[in-house]
């Protein structure tokens, strides 16, 4: 119950939404199951009061997961309401961007490029502020 009390969503619910199912429509049971993996350790971790570097560490090790997973829990975070979780998901994408170029990112997340070269040309023109350094 302190696990699903982390989510905004489920928290929000009243005491008989317990005694009946909730649809959680936009998360696969596999996203859901994780999201609650994060939850419930994060509970025992306040509860035992477990330092930061182990919780960092436990971080780290439940973020080794492909794509999809990452991507379902960023949904499922944001949807859920957990912000913990929605932080440390998009620490990861934000982490595995960090100083990439456009192509090497589409190339590390197999993004089609649907610019032409002259729509892609003209984004470059535009933004060149941000390629400076």
């Amino acid at each position: 119950r302190d696990a699903a009390n982390m989510s905004g969503f489920l928290n929000g619910l009243d005491d008989e939404a317990g005694k009946v199912p909730v649809p959680v429509l936009k998360v696969t049971a596999d996203t859901l199951i994780k999201a609650l993996e994060y939850c419930e350790y994060h509970c025992k971790a306040e509860r035992q009061d477990i330092s930061e570097m182990e919780i960092r560490d436990w971080n780290e090790k439940f973020m080794f997961i492909d794509d999809e997973m990452l991507f379902n829990l960023i949904l499922a975070a944001n949807y859920l309401d957990i912000k913990g979780l929605l932080d440390l998901t998009c620490k990861k994408v934000a982490d595995e961007i960090r100083g990439k170029t456009p192509e090497e990112i589409r190339t590390r997340f197999n993004i089609k490029n649907d610019f032409t070269p002259e729509e892609e040309e003209e984004v470059r023109r535009e933004y060149a502020w941000c390629e400076e350094r």
